[in-house]
Protein backbone atom coordinates (compact mmCIF):
# COMPACT_ATOMS: atom_id res chain seq x y z
CA UNK A 1 0.00 0.00 0.00
CA UNK A 2 1.16 3.74 -0.74
CA UNK A 3 1.93 5.71 1.70
CA UNK A 4 0.06 9.05 0.51
CA UNK A 5 2.08 12.02 0.12
CA UNK A 6 0.97 15.66 0.35
CA UNK A 7 0.35 17.76 -2.87
CA UNK A 8 3.64 18.93 -3.09
CA UNK A 9 5.45 15.81 -2.67
CA UNK A 10 2.88 13.39 -4.49
CA UNK A 11 3.76 11.14 -7.55
CA UNK A 12 2.77 13.78 -10.33
CA UNK A 13 1.11 13.27 -13.62
CA UNK A 14 2.51 16.45 -15.15
CA UNK A 15 2.72 16.27 -18.84
CA UNK A 16 5.46 17.11 -21.11
CA UNK A 17 6.65 20.43 -21.71
CA UNK A 18 6.54 21.67 -25.63
CA UNK A 19 8.49 24.82 -25.71
CA UNK A 20 11.80 24.57 -25.27
CA UNK A 21 12.06 25.92 -21.49
CA UNK A 22 13.87 24.04 -19.01
CA UNK A 23 11.43 21.27 -17.96
CA UNK A 24 10.79 21.64 -13.63
CA UNK A 25 11.08 18.00 -13.67
CA UNK A 26 14.64 16.66 -14.34
CA UNK A 27 13.33 12.75 -14.42
CA UNK A 28 9.68 11.76 -14.66
CA UNK A 29 8.98 7.82 -14.64
CA UNK A 30 5.20 7.17 -15.43
CA UNK A 31 4.12 3.28 -14.72
CA UNK A 32 7.41 1.28 -15.03
CA UNK A 33 7.35 -2.20 -14.71
CA UNK A 34 10.30 -5.03 -15.75
CA UNK A 35 10.08 -8.27 -15.18
CA UNK A 36 12.90 -10.82 -15.57
CA UNK A 37 11.86 -14.83 -15.41
CA UNK A 38 10.19 -15.92 -12.40
CA UNK A 39 10.72 -12.49 -10.84
CA UNK A 40 8.82 -9.07 -11.04
CA UNK A 41 11.48 -6.51 -10.40
CA UNK A 42 8.96 -3.36 -10.53
CA UNK A 43 5.93 -3.15 -10.66
CA UNK A 44 4.00 0.05 -12.20
CA UNK A 45 6.72 2.70 -10.42
CA UNK A 46 5.85 5.95 -10.38
CA UNK A 47 8.00 9.22 -9.45
CA UNK A 48 9.41 12.39 -10.08
CA UNK A 49 12.65 14.28 -9.51
CA UNK A 50 12.59 17.92 -9.50
CA UNK A 51 15.35 20.01 -11.35
CA UNK A 52 17.90 20.79 -9.44
CA UNK A 53 16.59 18.21 -6.54
CA UNK A 54 18.23 16.09 -4.44
CA UNK A 55 16.47 12.57 -4.21
CA UNK A 56 16.92 9.49 -1.76
CA UNK A 57 15.98 6.36 -3.34
CA UNK A 58 15.32 3.12 -0.07
CA UNK A 59 14.59 -0.37 0.11
CA UNK A 60 15.80 -3.33 0.89
CA UNK A 61 18.31 -5.33 -1.26
CA UNK A 62 15.72 -6.75 -3.46
CA UNK A 63 13.21 -4.32 -3.94
CA UNK A 64 14.29 -2.80 -6.99
CA UNK A 65 16.46 -0.02 -6.50
CA UNK A 66 19.20 -1.38 -9.10
CA UNK A 67 16.96 -2.38 -11.59
CA UNK A 68 15.33 1.19 -10.87
CA UNK A 69 18.69 2.83 -11.88
CA UNK A 70 19.57 0.58 -15.17
CA UNK A 71 16.02 1.35 -16.46
CA UNK A 72 17.12 4.98 -16.27
CA UNK A 73 20.68 4.92 -17.19
CA UNK A 74 19.72 3.17 -20.53
CA UNK A 75 21.26 -0.60 -19.04
CA UNK A 76 17.86 -2.50 -19.19
CA UNK A 77 14.49 -1.32 -21.03
CA UNK A 78 11.09 -1.71 -19.27
CA UNK A 79 8.33 -3.61 -19.96
CA UNK A 80 6.14 -1.29 -19.49
CA UNK A 81 5.92 2.20 -18.76
CA UNK A 82 7.94 5.76 -19.39
CA UNK A 83 10.85 7.46 -18.46
CA UNK A 84 11.28 11.33 -19.29
CA UNK A 85 14.37 12.97 -18.59
CA UNK A 86 14.64 16.59 -18.43
CA UNK A 87 11.07 16.71 -19.79
CA UNK A 88 11.86 14.69 -22.78
CA UNK A 89 9.95 11.42 -23.26
CA UNK A 90 13.22 8.80 -23.87
CA UNK A 91 13.45 5.06 -24.42
CA UNK A 92 17.38 4.25 -24.55
CA UNK A 93 19.00 1.37 -26.17
CA UNK A 94 22.15 1.91 -25.26
CA UNK A 95 23.69 3.58 -22.09
CA UNK A 96 25.70 5.79 -24.36
CA UNK A 97 22.16 7.33 -25.41
CA UNK A 98 21.65 8.18 -21.51
CA UNK A 99 24.55 9.64 -21.49
CA UNK A 100 24.52 11.90 -24.18
CA UNK A 101 21.31 13.28 -22.00
CA UNK A 102 23.21 13.73 -18.90
CA UNK A 103 22.30 10.67 -17.17
CA UNK A 104 25.74 9.01 -15.61
CA UNK A 105 25.52 6.14 -12.59
CA UNK A 106 28.30 6.55 -9.74
CA UNK A 107 28.85 3.01 -8.66
CA UNK A 108 29.51 1.74 -5.72
CA UNK A 109 32.14 -0.50 -7.19
CA UNK A 110 33.90 2.16 -9.14
CA UNK A 111 34.84 2.07 -12.68
CA UNK A 112 37.91 4.17 -13.37
CA UNK A 113 40.79 3.01 -14.42
CA UNK A 114 43.77 2.95 -12.22
CA UNK A 115 46.23 2.54 -14.09
CA UNK A 116 46.09 6.01 -16.51
CA UNK A 117 45.70 9.63 -15.32
CA UNK A 118 42.47 11.63 -13.83
CA UNK A 119 41.68 13.35 -16.94
CA UNK A 120 42.03 10.65 -19.69
CA UNK A 121 39.30 8.57 -16.92
CA UNK A 122 36.80 11.69 -16.75
CA UNK A 123 36.82 11.69 -20.58
CA UNK A 124 37.18 8.06 -21.10
CA UNK A 125 35.31 6.75 -23.87
CA UNK A 126 34.93 10.62 -25.51
CA UNK A 127 38.44 11.46 -26.99
CA UNK A 128 37.04 11.73 -30.14
CA UNK A 129 35.58 15.42 -28.76
CA UNK A 130 39.54 16.15 -28.05
CA UNK A 131 40.76 14.91 -31.74
CA UNK A 132 41.33 17.15 -34.66
CA UNK A 133 42.36 14.59 -38.06
CA UNK A 134 42.96 11.67 -35.89
CA UNK A 135 45.11 13.49 -33.62
CA UNK A 136 44.49 13.66 -30.23
CA UNK A 137 45.40 17.00 -28.54
CA UNK A 138 45.99 16.22 -25.09
CA UNK A 139 47.24 19.81 -23.75
CA UNK A 140 43.38 20.83 -24.41
CA UNK A 141 41.97 17.62 -22.80
CA UNK A 142 44.01 18.30 -19.40
CA UNK A 143 42.61 21.83 -19.63
CA UNK A 144 39.28 20.81 -19.57
CA UNK A 145 39.26 18.44 -17.39
CA UNK A 146 41.14 21.10 -14.82
CA UNK A 147 38.43 23.07 -15.80
CA UNK A 148 35.84 20.40 -14.38
CA UNK A 149 37.19 19.77 -11.09
CA UNK A 150 38.21 23.53 -10.62
CA UNK A 151 34.26 24.35 -11.48
CA UNK A 152 33.03 21.60 -8.90
CA UNK A 153 36.08 22.56 -6.18
CA UNK A 154 37.80 19.24 -6.37
CA UNK A 155 41.04 19.40 -5.30
CA UNK A 156 42.43 16.52 -7.45
CA UNK A 157 45.57 17.22 -10.47
CA UNK A 158 44.34 15.99 -13.70
CA UNK A 159 47.54 14.68 -14.34
CA UNK A 160 47.42 12.79 -11.11
CA UNK A 161 47.39 8.43 -11.65
CA UNK A 162 43.94 7.51 -10.83
CA UNK A 163 45.61 4.61 -8.70
CA UNK A 164 47.54 7.11 -6.32
CA UNK A 165 43.89 8.35 -5.49
CA UNK A 166 42.16 7.87 -2.44
CA UNK A 167 38.81 6.07 -2.54
CA UNK A 168 36.74 8.90 -1.73
CA UNK A 169 38.91 11.35 -3.73
CA UNK A 170 38.28 8.49 -6.99
CA UNK A 171 34.43 8.91 -5.94
CA UNK A 172 35.03 12.64 -6.78
CA UNK A 173 36.20 11.72 -9.94
CA UNK A 174 33.40 10.08 -10.90
CA UNK A 175 31.07 12.64 -10.27
CA UNK A 176 33.99 15.31 -12.28
CA UNK A 177 33.48 12.58 -15.23
CA UNK A 178 29.21 12.63 -15.08
CA UNK A 179 29.65 17.05 -15.28
CA UNK A 180 32.32 16.95 -17.69
CA UNK A 181 30.23 14.91 -20.30
CA UNK A 182 27.45 17.19 -19.48
CA UNK A 183 29.38 20.17 -20.48
CA UNK A 184 30.47 18.40 -23.63
CA UNK A 185 26.88 17.64 -25.08
CA UNK A 186 25.69 20.10 -23.41
CA UNK A 187 23.00 19.05 -20.63
CA UNK A 188 22.01 19.49 -17.04
CA UNK A 189 23.36 16.33 -15.60
CA UNK A 190 20.89 13.94 -13.78
CA UNK A 191 23.16 11.84 -11.35
CA UNK A 192 22.63 8.61 -10.19
CA UNK A 193 24.76 7.89 -6.89
CA UNK A 194 24.52 3.80 -5.64
CA UNK A 195 26.00 3.85 -2.32
CA UNK A 196 28.34 6.86 -2.61
CA UNK A 197 29.44 6.45 1.13
CA UNK A 198 29.07 3.00 1.93
CA UNK A 199 33.38 3.02 1.49
CA UNK A 200 33.87 6.08 2.62
CA UNK A 201 35.04 7.43 6.15
CA UNK A 202 33.08 9.69 8.22
CA UNK A 203 35.09 12.30 7.04
CA UNK A 204 35.20 11.63 3.36
CA UNK A 205 31.51 11.32 2.85
CA UNK A 206 31.14 14.91 4.75
CA UNK A 207 33.30 15.90 1.84
CA UNK A 208 31.03 14.53 -0.58
CA UNK A 209 27.81 15.62 0.90
CA UNK A 210 29.27 19.24 1.03
CA UNK A 211 30.44 18.79 -2.82
CA UNK A 212 26.89 17.62 -3.41
CA UNK A 213 24.96 21.01 -1.73
CA UNK A 214 27.67 22.90 -4.05
CA UNK A 215 26.73 21.09 -7.05
CA UNK A 216 22.82 20.73 -6.80
CA UNK A 217 23.27 24.19 -8.74
CA UNK A 218 24.29 22.27 -11.61
CA UNK A 219 22.70 19.41 -11.74
CA UNK A 220 20.05 16.97 -10.32
CA UNK A 221 20.70 13.59 -7.89
CA UNK A 222 19.56 10.36 -6.99
CA UNK A 223 20.79 9.31 -3.69
CA UNK A 224 20.27 5.14 -2.81
CA UNK A 225 21.68 4.18 0.58
CA UNK A 226 21.33 1.87 2.90
CA UNK A 227 22.21 4.30 5.14
CA UNK A 228 19.19 6.71 6.60
CA UNK A 229 21.37 8.91 8.05
CA UNK A 230 22.62 10.10 4.47
CA UNK A 231 19.31 10.41 3.35
CA UNK A 232 18.02 12.37 6.32
CA UNK A 233 21.68 14.25 5.81
CA UNK A 234 21.44 15.15 2.40
CA UNK A 235 18.05 14.50 0.48
CA UNK A 236 15.05 17.15 0.33
CA UNK A 237 12.41 13.71 -0.71
CA UNK A 238 12.99 10.35 -0.18
CA UNK A 239 10.88 7.58 -2.53
CA UNK A 240 10.56 3.92 -0.92
CA UNK A 241 10.40 0.76 -2.42
CA UNK A 242 9.25 -2.49 -1.55
CA UNK A 243 9.22 -5.80 -3.59
CA UNK A 244 9.46 -3.86 -6.67
CA UNK A 245 6.52 -1.56 -5.54
CA UNK A 246 6.36 1.90 -4.62
CA UNK A 247 5.42 2.42 -1.57
CA UNK A 248 5.75 6.14 -0.63
CA UNK A 249 7.33 9.28 -2.23
CA UNK A 250 7.22 12.52 0.90
CA UNK A 251 9.46 15.44 1.51
CA UNK A 252 12.33 14.11 3.43
CA UNK A 253 10.58 16.65 6.54
CA UNK A 254 7.55 14.80 6.20
CA UNK A 255 9.17 11.37 7.59
CA UNK A 256 11.39 9.95 10.38
CA UNK A 257 13.26 6.79 10.59
CA UNK A 258 10.43 5.23 12.04
CA UNK A 259 8.62 5.48 8.84
CA UNK A 260 11.31 5.01 6.69
CA UNK A 261 12.11 1.38 8.53
CA UNK A 262 8.26 0.23 8.41
CA UNK A 263 7.72 1.23 4.49
CA UNK A 264 11.08 -0.35 3.85
CA UNK A 265 10.50 -4.01 5.87
CA UNK A 266 6.42 -4.13 6.09
CA UNK A 267 5.81 -7.75 6.38
CA UNK A 268 5.27 -10.75 8.63
CA UNK A 269 7.39 -13.54 9.08
CA UNK A 270 6.21 -16.92 8.35
CA UNK A 271 7.77 -18.95 11.35
CA UNK A 272 6.64 -22.53 9.76
CA UNK A 273 8.36 -21.53 6.26
CA UNK A 274 11.64 -21.30 7.94
CA UNK A 275 11.12 -24.58 10.47
CA UNK A 276 11.18 -22.68 13.58
CA UNK A 277 9.66 -25.03 15.66
CA UNK A 278 12.94 -27.28 15.23
CA UNK A 279 15.02 -24.50 16.10
CA UNK A 280 17.20 -26.05 19.03
CA UNK A 281 20.04 -24.64 21.54
CA UNK A 282 22.86 -24.68 20.85
CA UNK A 283 25.74 -26.88 22.26
CA UNK A 284 28.10 -25.51 25.07
CA UNK A 285 31.21 -26.49 22.53
CA UNK A 286 32.91 -23.57 20.51
CA UNK A 287 33.22 -24.66 16.96
CA UNK A 288 34.87 -21.14 16.15
CA UNK A 289 35.97 -18.67 17.78
CA UNK A 290 37.32 -14.99 16.75
CA UNK A 291 39.18 -12.54 18.21
CA UNK A 292 39.88 -9.39 16.75
CA UNK A 293 39.31 -10.28 13.11
CA UNK A 294 40.29 -7.10 10.80
CA UNK A 295 41.35 -6.89 6.96
CA UNK A 296 41.85 -3.43 5.61
CA UNK A 297 38.91 -1.51 6.31
CA UNK A 298 36.27 -3.58 5.49
CA UNK A 299 36.18 -5.84 8.77
CA UNK A 300 37.27 -4.38 11.74
CA UNK A 301 38.00 -5.83 14.90
CA UNK A 302 35.04 -8.08 14.79
CA UNK A 303 35.00 -10.87 17.58
CA UNK A 304 32.56 -13.52 18.16
CA UNK A 305 32.09 -17.30 19.16
CA UNK A 306 29.95 -20.45 17.23
CA UNK A 307 29.07 -22.88 19.26
CA UNK A 308 27.95 -26.86 17.73
CA UNK A 309 24.80 -26.72 16.87
CA UNK A 310 23.82 -22.87 16.32
CA UNK A 311 22.95 -20.50 13.27
CA UNK A 312 24.74 -17.68 13.69
CA UNK A 313 23.30 -14.76 11.18
CA UNK A 314 25.14 -12.27 9.85
CA UNK A 315 23.07 -8.82 8.99
CA UNK A 316 24.08 -5.74 7.20
CA UNK A 317 23.74 -3.76 4.06
CA UNK A 318 25.96 -3.93 0.72
CA UNK A 319 29.49 -2.86 1.91
CA UNK A 320 29.00 -3.60 5.62
CA UNK A 321 32.08 -6.21 5.72
CA UNK A 322 29.44 -9.02 6.06
CA UNK A 323 31.07 -11.38 3.10
CA UNK A 324 34.16 -10.06 3.43
CA UNK A 325 34.02 -11.64 7.73
CA UNK A 326 32.34 -15.42 5.71
CA UNK A 327 35.49 -15.68 3.64
CA UNK A 328 38.20 -14.86 6.90
CA UNK A 329 35.94 -17.53 8.62
CA UNK A 330 36.38 -19.92 5.96
CA UNK A 331 39.64 -19.18 5.08
CA UNK A 332 39.29 -17.91 1.43
CA UNK A 333 40.51 -14.74 2.85
CA UNK A 334 43.55 -13.76 5.10
CA UNK A 335 42.99 -11.49 7.90
CA UNK A 336 45.51 -8.66 8.29
CA UNK A 337 44.94 -9.13 12.29
CA UNK A 338 43.34 -10.78 14.80
CA UNK A 339 42.94 -14.98 15.47
CA UNK A 340 40.89 -17.67 14.49
CA UNK A 341 40.20 -21.24 15.88
CA UNK A 342 38.17 -24.07 14.73
CA UNK A 343 37.69 -26.54 17.58
CA UNK A 344 40.52 -25.36 19.86
CA UNK A 345 42.82 -25.57 16.66
CA UNK A 346 44.45 -21.95 15.46
CA UNK A 347 43.43 -21.28 11.79
CA UNK A 348 46.32 -19.90 9.91
CA UNK A 349 45.71 -16.90 8.21
CA UNK A 350 44.53 -17.36 4.72
CA UNK A 351 44.92 -21.04 4.88
CA UNK A 352 41.96 -22.60 2.95
CA UNK A 353 43.29 -25.82 2.52
CA UNK A 354 43.78 -26.11 6.57
CA UNK A 355 39.86 -24.90 6.79
CA UNK A 356 38.73 -27.91 5.02
CA UNK A 357 40.65 -30.34 6.24
CA UNK A 358 39.39 -28.91 9.78
CA UNK A 359 36.00 -29.17 8.66
CA UNK A 360 34.94 -25.76 7.19
CA UNK A 361 32.64 -25.78 3.89
CA UNK A 362 32.16 -22.42 2.36
CA UNK A 363 29.24 -21.75 0.42
CA UNK A 364 30.12 -18.01 -1.77
CA UNK A 365 27.77 -16.11 -2.41
CA UNK A 366 27.94 -16.40 -6.27
CA UNK A 367 27.70 -20.53 -6.38
CA UNK A 368 28.53 -20.37 -10.49
CA UNK A 369 31.33 -18.65 -9.42
CA UNK A 370 33.36 -20.60 -6.51
CA UNK A 371 30.63 -23.78 -5.61
CA UNK A 372 30.08 -25.51 -8.34
CA UNK A 373 31.76 -26.28 -11.82
CA UNK A 374 29.25 -25.76 -14.36
CA UNK A 375 30.35 -27.27 -17.08
CA UNK A 376 31.30 -30.47 -15.34
CA UNK A 377 28.23 -33.24 -14.13
CA UNK A 378 26.81 -33.14 -10.85
CA UNK A 379 28.56 -36.59 -10.23
CA UNK A 380 32.66 -34.46 -10.12
CA UNK A 381 31.09 -31.49 -8.33
CA UNK A 382 30.02 -34.02 -5.22
CA UNK A 383 33.40 -35.90 -5.32
CA UNK A 384 35.46 -33.15 -6.37
CA UNK A 385 36.38 -32.35 -2.48
CA UNK A 386 35.35 -35.90 -1.50
CA UNK A 387 38.61 -38.24 -3.74
CA UNK A 388 39.82 -39.94 -0.54
CA UNK A 389 35.78 -41.14 -0.03
CA UNK A 390 36.26 -43.11 -3.61
CA UNK A 391 39.64 -44.30 -3.85
CA UNK A 392 40.40 -47.26 -5.15
CA UNK A 393 42.00 -50.65 -3.43
CA UNK A 394 44.61 -50.16 -6.12
CA UNK A 395 46.70 -47.01 -5.41
CA UNK A 396 46.56 -43.49 -6.96
CA UNK A 397 43.25 -44.99 -8.16
CA UNK A 398 39.69 -43.75 -8.11
CA UNK A 399 36.75 -46.01 -7.36
CA UNK A 400 34.13 -45.24 -10.28
CA UNK A 401 31.62 -47.18 -8.37
CA UNK A 402 32.46 -45.73 -5.22
CA UNK A 403 32.03 -42.38 -7.15
CA UNK A 404 28.74 -43.86 -8.68
CA UNK A 405 27.21 -44.98 -5.03
CA UNK A 406 28.33 -41.73 -3.54
CA UNK A 407 26.73 -39.90 -6.15
CA UNK A 408 23.62 -41.69 -6.02
CA UNK A 409 23.17 -41.60 -1.96
CA UNK A 410 23.43 -37.89 -1.98
CA UNK A 411 20.94 -36.99 -5.31
CA UNK A 412 19.24 -39.20 -3.45
CA UNK A 413 19.15 -37.58 -0.05
CA UNK A 414 18.84 -33.97 -1.56
CA UNK A 415 16.31 -34.84 -3.78
CA UNK A 416 18.29 -33.31 -6.22
CA UNK A 417 16.46 -32.77 -10.22
CA UNK A 418 17.60 -34.57 -12.81
CA UNK A 419 18.73 -37.50 -10.91
CA UNK A 420 20.86 -38.07 -13.53
CA UNK A 421 24.55 -38.05 -11.96
CA UNK A 422 25.97 -37.17 -15.68
CA UNK A 423 23.87 -34.28 -16.10
CA UNK A 424 26.01 -31.02 -16.25
CA UNK A 425 25.40 -28.51 -13.48
CA UNK A 426 24.92 -25.77 -15.89
CA UNK A 427 21.66 -27.17 -17.03
CA UNK A 428 20.02 -27.47 -13.40
CA UNK A 429 17.99 -24.91 -11.55
CA UNK A 430 19.32 -22.39 -9.05
CA UNK A 431 17.93 -24.37 -6.24
CA UNK A 432 19.65 -27.96 -7.55
CA UNK A 433 22.41 -26.25 -7.83
CA UNK A 434 22.80 -25.11 -4.48
CA UNK A 435 21.97 -28.63 -3.35
CA UNK A 436 24.69 -29.96 -5.25
CA UNK A 437 27.14 -27.44 -3.66
CA UNK A 438 25.53 -28.38 0.06
CA UNK A 439 26.20 -31.96 -1.44
CA UNK A 440 29.35 -31.66 -1.71
CA UNK A 441 30.36 -30.41 1.42
CA UNK A 442 27.58 -32.40 3.93
CA UNK A 443 29.31 -35.75 1.92
CA UNK A 444 32.62 -34.69 3.29
CA UNK A 445 30.92 -34.28 6.78
CA UNK A 446 31.56 -30.67 7.70
CA UNK A 447 31.28 -29.81 11.03
CA UNK A 448 31.36 -25.58 10.14
CA UNK A 449 29.39 -24.68 7.40
CA UNK A 450 29.70 -20.87 5.98
CA UNK A 451 26.62 -19.53 4.20
CA UNK A 452 26.94 -16.40 1.70
CA UNK A 453 23.10 -15.68 0.57
CA UNK A 454 22.85 -19.25 0.15
CA UNK A 455 18.78 -19.01 -0.85
CA UNK A 456 19.80 -15.62 -2.88
CA UNK A 457 17.73 -16.09 -6.36
CA UNK A 458 16.28 -19.50 -5.18
CA UNK A 459 12.04 -19.89 -5.87
CA UNK A 460 9.79 -20.68 -2.67
CA UNK A 461 10.01 -24.44 -3.10
CA UNK A 462 14.01 -24.78 -3.06
CA UNK A 463 14.30 -22.21 -0.32
CA UNK A 464 11.88 -24.32 2.17
CA UNK A 465 14.45 -27.37 1.25
CA UNK A 466 17.53 -25.33 1.72
CA UNK A 467 16.28 -24.48 5.34
CA UNK A 468 15.03 -27.67 6.33
CA UNK A 469 18.68 -29.15 5.14
CA UNK A 470 20.31 -26.21 7.52
CA UNK A 471 17.96 -27.52 10.66
CA UNK A 472 18.80 -31.05 10.39
CA UNK A 473 22.67 -30.25 9.69
CA UNK A 474 22.30 -28.03 13.25
CA UNK A 475 20.50 -30.24 15.17
CA UNK A 476 23.03 -32.95 13.83
CA UNK A 477 25.83 -30.24 15.84
CA UNK A 478 26.84 -28.84 12.47
CA UNK A 479 27.40 -25.30 13.63
CA UNK A 480 26.47 -22.68 10.80
CA UNK A 481 27.03 -19.25 9.86
CA UNK A 482 24.53 -17.86 7.94
CA UNK A 483 25.25 -14.29 5.83
CA UNK A 484 22.15 -13.29 4.24
CA UNK A 485 20.23 -10.08 2.74
CA UNK A 486 16.63 -10.85 3.71
CA UNK A 487 16.55 -9.81 7.58
CA UNK A 488 13.54 -12.14 7.43
CA UNK A 489 15.27 -15.07 6.76
CA UNK A 490 17.86 -14.35 9.54
CA UNK A 491 15.36 -13.78 12.27
CA UNK A 492 13.60 -17.43 11.06
CA UNK A 493 16.78 -19.31 11.15
CA UNK A 494 19.19 -18.09 13.52
CA UNK A 495 19.93 -18.38 17.00
CA UNK A 496 21.73 -15.50 17.43
CA UNK A 497 22.09 -12.40 14.93
CA UNK A 498 25.40 -10.26 14.01
CA UNK A 499 24.76 -7.03 12.80
CA UNK A 500 27.73 -5.39 10.95
CA UNK A 501 28.25 -1.78 10.04
CA UNK A 502 31.10 -0.02 8.53
CA UNK A 503 33.25 -3.13 8.62
CA UNK A 504 32.56 -3.49 13.07
CA UNK A 505 30.21 -5.59 14.77
CA UNK A 506 27.48 -2.45 15.93
CA UNK A 507 25.06 -5.61 18.13
CA UNK A 508 24.34 -9.18 18.75
CA UNK A 509 20.63 -9.63 19.12
CA UNK A 510 19.10 -13.07 20.32
CA UNK A 511 16.56 -14.52 18.10
CA UNK A 512 15.24 -17.74 20.21
CA UNK A 513 12.16 -19.23 18.50
CA UNK A 514 9.96 -18.36 21.23
CA UNK A 515 11.17 -14.29 21.32
CA UNK A 516 12.18 -13.87 18.00
CA UNK A 517 13.05 -10.00 17.22
CA UNK A 518 11.08 -7.62 14.43
CA UNK A 519 12.98 -6.83 11.69
CA UNK A 520 12.48 -3.21 12.58
CA UNK A 521 14.78 -4.02 15.62
CA UNK A 522 17.31 -5.00 13.64
CA UNK A 523 17.63 -2.42 10.97
CA UNK A 524 18.74 0.61 13.67
CA UNK A 525 21.94 -1.13 14.19
CA UNK A 526 22.56 -1.93 10.45
CA UNK A 527 21.89 1.88 9.08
Amino acid sequence: MVVSATPSSAVRATSMPASTAPSSLALELRGVSKSYPGTKALTSVSFTLKRFGMLGLVGENGAGKSTLLSIVNGTVRPDEGTVAINGKPVRFGHPSEAARLGVATVFQEQGLIATIPVYENIFLGREKTFSLGGVLHQPRMIAEAKAVLDELEIDVSPRALTGNLSFGQRQLVEIAKAFAVARIYPVEPVILLDEPTSALSDSEAAKLFDGIRRWRKKGSFVLVSHRLRDVFAICEEVVALKDGCLVLQRGIDEVDEALLHQSIVGRERNAFFYHEGSQREPEAEIAVSAAGLSKSSQVQDVSFDLRAGEILGVAGVLGSGKSMLAKLVAGVEQQDKGMLTLYGTPLKPGARRQAIDLGIGYVPAERTIGGIIGTDTIENNLTLPNMSLIKHAIPWFLSPSLSRNLTKQWIGRLRVRPSNGKALCRTLSGGNQQKVVFGKWLARGVRILVLDDPARGLDVGAKEDLYALMREMAAAGAAILLVSDNLAELIGLSNRILVMRNGQCSALIDAPKDAKPREIDILPAML
